[in-house]
């Protein structure tokens, strides 16, 4: 949606500050459009950032034949296949319900890093049948940290896979994080994926709207503004509206009731995009 937004909000010179799309196709949309959260490429070098240097390796994607699948394949390709890595896909029918020779073909693939992307209902039979095939044992596999209800998804293998995250409640340690917290427990919520996208969306329209209402100097205001955010230092690049942010790296431990610890956090310019040229 917000990429269909995106040129109404340039033709009629309106902000558009986009929240949890994490499409690149954001980045570089117009004067306009803006970003709170991050996107995909930036995933991508979290995941990559687990085996180090991608140059001569070899990088499968698992995931499914529908859009979200061959979207995830192309999104590696282009990040990962420029740093020197050989991506292949893994594609899996939508209406597959037996996983197992799937996870065979993944095991037998000797990926260096295997990136799931998945979304449904079957991502818990599909890790179950990653784990009973030994993929784990076989390669490090990489995947995104979703919302806190679907963790038990994982379940037995929860504490073998390796998690890119672009936030979970407690990753950041920040003071505005802080802050955060204590406002959305106190009104009865929760902190969770995106809480922090809107917690960021809300101080960019703050700094923009203290330039009054020419959408010309709200723009200009937010372009190339560094401030300090709920994940730390955040900064709108200038030449095409990436909001350049660290990025995390974590595990689930606990068994049927898991959470998340930080393994590493990732500073801003280690997993920046490539600038879009206008």
């Amino acid at each position: 949606m917000a990429t269909q937004v995106a040129p109404i909000t340039e033709q009629n010179k309106v902000l558009f500050v986009s929240g949890p799309a994490a499409t690149d196709a954001v980045t570089g949309a117009g004067a306009y459009t803006f970003r709170s959260g991050r996107q995909t490429s930036q995933d991508i070098s979290t995941a990559a950032a687990f085996i180090g240097d991608t140059q001569g390796k070899k990088v499968v994607v698992f995931a499914q034949d529908s859009a979200f699948g061959q979207a995830n394949v192309a999104g590696v390709k282009a990040v990962l296949g420029a740093k020197g890595a050989t991506v292949e896909p893994l594609l899996v029918p939508a209406s597959a319900t037996d996983f197992t020779p799937f996870a065979t073909q993944a095991k037998e693939s000797k990926a260096d890093l295997l990136f799931v992307a998945w979304a449904g209902t079957t991502a818990q039979a599909m890790w179950t049948a990653l784990g009973q095939q030994g993929v784990f044992d076989a390669t490090k596999v990489v995947t995104g940290l979703d919302i806190t209800a679907t963790w038990p998804s994982y379940g037995k293998v929860a504490d073998k896979v390796n998690f890119l995250s672009h936030y979970f409640a407690g990753a950041a340690g920040t003071e505005i994080e802080k802050a955060m917290t204590e406002r959305v427990t106190k009104a009865g919520g929760t902190v969770d994926l995106f809480t922090g996208d809107g917690f960021t969306a809300a101080q960019m329209i703050v700094h923009a709207a203290e330039q009054g209402t020419d959408p010309d100097k709200m723009a200009q205001a937010l372009s190339g503004w560094s401030f300090d955010g709920v994940k730390g230092k955040l900064t709108v690049r200038a030449e095409d509206h990436a909001l350049l942010q660290p990025m995390f790296q974590a595990k689930l431990t606990g068994g049927e009731t898991p959470t998340a610890e930080l393994v590493e956090k990732l500073e801003a310019d280690a997993v920046a995009p490539p600038v879009v040229k206008k």
